[in-house]
């Protein structure tokens, strides 16, 4: 079954980031920055403890940053879903993210190599295609 989602973007959206709220597991809902250029999905370690995931026992990653390499604890997401575009099983980078961003996560390459993205920044948009 093929899913499909448009999502009209703020005006200020094509200045800064795109931010999306994200579902998390069908009940935890998140602010995250939609970035091509992470890895890895990103949840904060507040998000994480709110979700009820086991830190403890989960494998540790380096995860390169924009400014250093980062311990992280890596997890999966049993479903990830913007807007209705669900996906399942996603692997997660569990790590601490600068306050000024103002997100619980960003929605990285570990999300979308499962999907198509479209951005049209002149019309203002983000699509996701599975």
């Amino acid at each position: 079954m093929t899913q499909k989602i448009r999502l009209k973007l703020p005006n200020w959206a094509a200045d800064n980031v795109i931010l999306l709220n994200v579902r998390l597991n069908e009940r935890t809902l998140i602010r995250m920055i939609l970035d091509t250029g992470a890895k890895y999905t990103i949840i904060t370690p507040e998000t994480a403890r709110r979700l009820g995931l086991d830190l403890e026992s989960a494998r540790r990653i380096p995860v390169a940053t924009a400014s250093q390499l980062e311990m992280a604890v890596l997890v999966t997401i049993d479903q990830v879903d913007v807007a209705g575009f669900a996906l399942n099983d996603i692997e997660t980078a569990v790590m601490g993210l600068p306050a000024a961003l103002g997100v619980d996560g960003l929605l990285g390459i570990s999300f979308l190599r499962h999907c198509r993205l479209v951005l049209d920044i002149p019309a203002r948009s983000v699509e996701f295609v599975a």
